[in-house]
């Protein structure tokens, strides 16, 4: 098996380093290139006084005691292409549009990935950042990827932030949750089926439950549609998630400014270093969980 090149890490802009977000990115892409897209362009949003005043203020800039890490996946073969084809992918699919088909082609890779999370988060706990101050984060693929990272990791996060993506084995967990099966009768399916040899307790899984959820997804998008990011919803709400928020933005297959300044509003409720959000923050606060924090429907 190759091994992953050093993830792109872009350290805290104001000391300490209190918390960090592993941020995973989309098929075809580098970890390099999507953190100048998310933390090297500014955001210029309306709903935030320091944006009003600093044309330059980044989400960067939001998350200033906040480390990310950027890291890339493995460079790995398109079998539905039966050749030498290679892309840049956490695991390889057949179709965008049914996320699960052929789904056995996608357990190598989501195994390695997902173990590969796992690493990056303990060194982050090693480097003294306890885990409920690390956040997963991904958009597309890397949304994909980082729900099962989620899943499977023993214990509770900061948090996992979906952008755009969908559930792997989502048919399956599906008809699992409609038969009154629950998050410990999912993640035994989803170790099983990669065969990984690792234990579910019930301990672990309440723990897991607590990790909060924010789940973003755009109106306009084509290419991952919503419809599957309202499946992972569903499915994680049918687990009994403690929180999961969903939000849908006036975009495409990507995010857009205000998305970024929800994600750190939402963030600095969970306890993180934010600034220049001002009242809006508070408004959050009041925002049900059960509803959408933001929709253009």
């Amino acid at each position: 098996m190759d091994e992953h090149d050093p993830p792109h890490v872009v350290e805290a802009s104001t000391p300490p380093h209190e918390s960090t977000i592993i941020f995973l990115h989309g098929r075809g892409d580098f970890g390099s290139s999507v953190a100048r897209s998310l933390i090297g362009r500014p955001i210029n949003s309306e709903h935030s006084e320091a944006s009003r005043q600093n044309s330059n203020i980044t989400f960067h800039h939001l998350l200033p005691r906040t480390k990310f890490v950027f890291p890339t996946s493995l460079r790995r073969q398109i079998e539905r292409f039966r050749g030498e084809a290679m892309l840049i992918q956490w695991f390889d699919i057949d179709s965008l549009s049914i996320t699960d088909y052929c789904d056995d082609g996608q357990i190598e890779g989501i195994k390695e990935s997902t173990d590969y999370i796992h690493q990056l988060i303990q060194a982050e706990v090693d480097a003294g950042i306890p885990p409920e101050k690390i956040v997963v984060m991904g958009i597309s693929q890397g949304c994909a990827t980082g729900a099962i990272a989620v899943m499977r990791y023993p214990g509770k996060l900061g948090g996992f932030v979906g952008i755009s993506g969908w559930l792997p084995f989502i048919t399956r967990i599906q008809e699992m949750l409609e038969k009154d099966g629950d998050f410990v009768t999912v993640l035994e399916y989803i170790e099983n089926r990669l065969e990984s040899g690792k234990e579910v307790t019930r301990e672990n899984a309440r723990e897991v439950l607590k990790t909060p959820v924010f789940l973003g997804h755009g109106i306009g998008d084509t290419k991952i549609v919503p419809l599957s990011g309202e499946r992972l919803r569903n499915a994680l709400k049918g687990m009994k998630f403690q929180e999961v928020v969903w939000a849908t933005y006036r975009v495409g297959h990507w995010w857009c400014n205000e998305e970024l300044i929800h994600i750190a509003a939402w963030l600095g409720l969970k306890g993180f270093s934010v600034n220049g959000l001002g009242d809006f923050t508070d408004g959050v606060g009041s925002l049900s969980t059960e509803g959408v924090l933001y929709s253009t429907d």
